[in-house]
C-alpha cells in the first residue's frame, strides 16, 4: 500500500499541438475543468507535459485545477511528452489525457474502482465521444473510437492512449514510439501483450474529445493510413502484412477488409454511441469515406515516404 502521502495515480495532460494559440488553451482549460470535477477521495497526482519551447503556459491553469504541476519535457510530439510524463511521474499507476479531451462526471471512480478489480492489469482504455451535438459527431465516435470497445467492462486487444491508464513500470518498458506517426498504438498493444500484459477496457471512463469535422477526420485518417501501412512493413509477421506486400494492387483488399471491420462494429456498438437502428446506414456510409480518406497515408507508406509526427492542434 502507498504511504498516505503517496498519490495513488498520476494524472498527466498532454497538450499535443504544433500551432495552438488562444483555442488550444480553452481546450485544455475544459479539460482541466472536467478534471477538477472529478470526485477524488484519494491523493492524486496532475501533471502537465508540455515541449521545452520557451512557450509561456497561461498563469490562470493552475487557478482552475490546484496542484497542477507543470513539467518541461524534450521532444515535440505527443508520444514523447507523455513518455516524459510517465517518467516524471510519482506514483506507479499513470493515466494518460490529451488537452482536448474532457473527463465526464464519473470518469475517475470508473477508472479507479476497474483498476482496484484488476489492478495487475497493463493498460485500461476508456471510451471517447465528440464534444458536438448532431448525428455525424455520434457517427464519427462509433467509427473512429470504437475500435477499442469491448461491449462492456472487460477485455480488449486495443488501447486508446489519449484516454488510457497504465501501470507505470510497463509504460516505462513499453515507451510510447514515433516510428509510425501519431496514430501507433496497435504496435504499443502488441508489444505489450507480447510480454503478457493484459489490456482492459471501461466504458463509464468516458471523455468528450473537441470535434474538427471533416478537416479533423481527413487529417487523422491520412496519418491512420499510414500508420496501418508502415506497421505492417515493419512487422511482417503480423496481420495482414502480406496484402501490403502487393503494393498498390493490394490496396483495393486493404481498404475492402478496413470497411468490413469498421461495418461490424457499427452493428455491434451503435447503440452505445447515440446511433439509432434508423441512423446504421448512414454511419456504415460514413464508414466506406472516412478509409477512403486512408489511401494518401498508406501510398505514402508504400512508396517510402514518412508523415509529420505533430500535427495542428484540432
Amino acid at each position: 500500500m502507498a504511504p498516505p502521502d503517496q498519490p495513488i495515480a498520476s494524472i498527466i495532460v498532454v497538450v499535443d499541438y504544433k500551432a495552438g494559440g488562444s483555442e488550444a488553451w480553452n481546450h485544455l482549460r475544459l479539460t482541466l475543468q472536467g478534471l477538477g470535477r472529478q470526485d477524488y477521495r484519494e491523493p492524486v497526482e496532475f501533471l502537465l507535459v508540455e515541449a521545452d519551447d520557451g512557450r509561456p503556459v497561461p498563469d490562470d491553469l493552475q487557478r482552475i485545477l490546484p496542484g497542477l504541476r507543470v513539467v518541461r519535457a524534450p521532444g515535440t510530439t505527443s508520444y514523447d511528452l507523455k513518455n516524459a510524463g510517465a517518467e516524471a511521474a510519482a506514483a506507479d499507476f499513470v493515466v494518460l489525457l490529451d488537452a482536448d479531451c474532457v473527463p465526464a462526471p464519473g470518469w475517475w471512480r470508473a477508472l479507479i474502482e476497474h483498476r482496484r478489480r484488476y489492478p495487475e492489469a497493463a493498460a485500461i482504455s476508456g471510451k471517447t465521444l465528440y464534444r458536438a451535438e448532431g448525428l455525424l459527431p455520434r457517427i464519427l465516435a462509433l467509427v473512429d473510437r470504437s475500435y477499442v470497445d469491448c461491449g462492456g467492462p472487460g477485455r480488449t486487444r486495443a488501447i486508446s492512449n489519449n484516454n488510457g491508464a497504465f501501470r507505470r513500470d510497463v509504460l516505462l518498458r513499453f515507451p510510447l514510439q514515433n516510428e509510425l506517426g501519431p496514430f501507433g498504438s496497435k504496435g504499443h498493444a502488441e508489444r505489450i501483450q507480447a510480454a503478457g500484459g493484459e489490456l482492459r477496457f471501461e466504458p463509464g471512463m468516458v471523455v468528450e474529445h473537441a470535434y474538427g469535422g471533416w478537416p479533423m477526420e481527413r487529417a487523422d485518417r491520412r496519418r491512420i493510413g499510414f500508420a496501418m501501412a508502415r506497421y505492417r512493413q515493419l512487422n511482417g509477421a503480423s496481420s495482414h502484412a502480406w496484402m501490403f506486400k502487393a503494393g498498390v494492387l493490394g490496396l483495393p483488399l486493404v481498404l475492402a477488409m478496413a470497411i468490413a471491420g469498421s461495418w461490424k462494429r457499427c452493428l455491434k456498438h451503435a447503440s452505445r454511441y447515440g446511433v439509432r437502428w434508423y441512423e446504421v446506414p448512414a454511419a456504415l456510409a460514413v464508414a466506406v469515406s472516412a478509409h477512403a480518406m486512408e489511401i494518401p497515408g498508406i501510398l505514402l507508406a508504400l512508396r517510402g515516404g514518412r508523415i509529420e509526427a505533430v500535427g495542428s492542434y484540432r
